[in-house]
């Protein structure tokens, strides 16, 4: 609404950065702590997840019960033509409670520490970048689609990750900022009626219609419905919840094709029954500059894990569908597997990996040698 305002419609339109040098950053400068995650191929995917956040969901409060809770992000790169898997805690007690975690809801997967190496995609001042970030369509008391509602015939990962592969020189990256509520998210505001028992109440009681003869619609059997799924959010634990996407590619019409295709997915595979669903925001202006510079702000944000209050809270097992390691039961090619179980012999593909990882932790490659701009 507000791209309207300032004329024209917002659309993935792939730009180039204004930078003169590649923009790096290094594990060092990065707040917090990266983890990678090379994921063992034999896990229960959402269900993994959910345990995983479930684990992880710990609210500080200061001494006014302000939730000050720390957050932190589940991140997949298509980079160097490979799909990757990262965790970003916020601190070193986070990170080391990830790893453990982590190892504990999916067994045999591999957790690391990135020390070396970029804690981000890097990117060339010659290459177009797209971004968008997700928005939930209506009040977050609507759950989106998730496993144990109206679950899907297949992980959306699979469509997710399918989309996310492009040219091998270019890059795309979707990011899950996420921060503990507290259990009173479904309390609403005591003076604005806008509680989960509020909403439910006011769906059961039919719908307002008409201008000049007003007149009120009784309670659908969907209404109804909604008004159940909506009561059973109380007391669940939950998370605020950013979600952003990025592309950049010297292809302008590539980087444009993969933000948009990805964000499709995302748009496309958690819709629910109450008609609660993802809706994508391009990162647009009509002026070329300005749309440049809102860019590279998106993608200074998401190289930071900047935590940005959307209004977006999710359930765990809502989060889980759209933050969680995958399984083999998605069919996409050049992803970072573990092939063995702990203690087994050596996997077949370790001389690889350890070449790419040698690579993946060398100051850069040669064509981004030389002057940087940190992120």
């Amino acid at each position: 609404m507000i791209n309207r305002l300032f004329g024209g419609t917002s659309q993935y339109d792939a730009t180039q950065l204004p930078i003169e040098e590649p923009l790096v950053q290094q594990p060092a400068d990065a707040p917090g702590i990266l983890l990678r995650i090379r994921p063992f191929k034999e896990n229960q995917g959402v269900v993994d997840g959910a345990g995983l956040l479930q684990s992880v969901h710990d609210v500080t409060t200061n001494f006014r019960g302000k939730n000050t809770s720390d957050h932190h992000s589940f991140e997949v790169w298509f980079d160097e033509g490979k799909i990757t898997f990262y965790m970003h805690a916020a601190t070193e007690a986070a990170a080391d409670k990830f790893r453990r975690r982590v190892g504990n809801n999916y067994a045999n997967s591999e957790v690391f520490p990135v020390d070396g190496g970029v804690a981000f995609p890097v990117i060339d001042p010659d290459e177009y970048v797209a971004g968008a970030w997700l928005e939930m369509e209506k009040l977050p008391y609507y759950p989106i689609r998730h496993h144990n509602s109206d679950e899907w015939a297949n992980d959306p990962y699979g469509e997710i990750t399918s989309e996310m592969l492009t040219l091998d020189d270019s890059t795309v990256v979707t990011q899950v900022v996420f921060r503990p509520a507290k259990q009173s998210w479904t309390d609403g505001d005591r003076f604005k009626h806008n509680s989960v028992d509020d909403l439910a109440h006011a769906l059961r009681q039919g719908t307002s219609v008409g201008w000049l003869n007003p007149r009120t619609r009784p309670a659908s059997e969907k209404d109804k419905q909604a008004a159940e799924t909506i009561e059973q959010q109380r007391g669940q634990q939950a998370f605020h919840v950013n979600i952003r996407v990025l592309a950049a590619s010297t292809d302008k019409d590539e980087a444009e094709a993969r933000a948009r295709g990805v964000a499709g997915m995302f748009r496309k595979y958690y819709n629910a029954i109450t008609e609660q669903g993802l809706d994508d925001t391009p990162v647009w202006h009509r002026k070329d500059g300005k749309r440049a510079k809102q860019l590279r702000q998106h993608v200074t944000r998401m190289a930071d894990r900047e935590w940005t209050d959307r209004r977006m809270i999710m359930t765990v097992d809502e989060l889980a569908g759209v933050a969680h390691i995958p399984n083999n039961e998605i069919e996409t090619p050049n992803i970072d597997w573990r092939y063995t179980q702990r203690g087994d012999r050596v996997p077949a593909d370790t001389d690889q990996y350890e070449q790419s990882a040698t690579r993946h932790r060398s100051d850069e490659r040669p064509a981004r040698q030389g002057g940087e701009d940190r992120v």
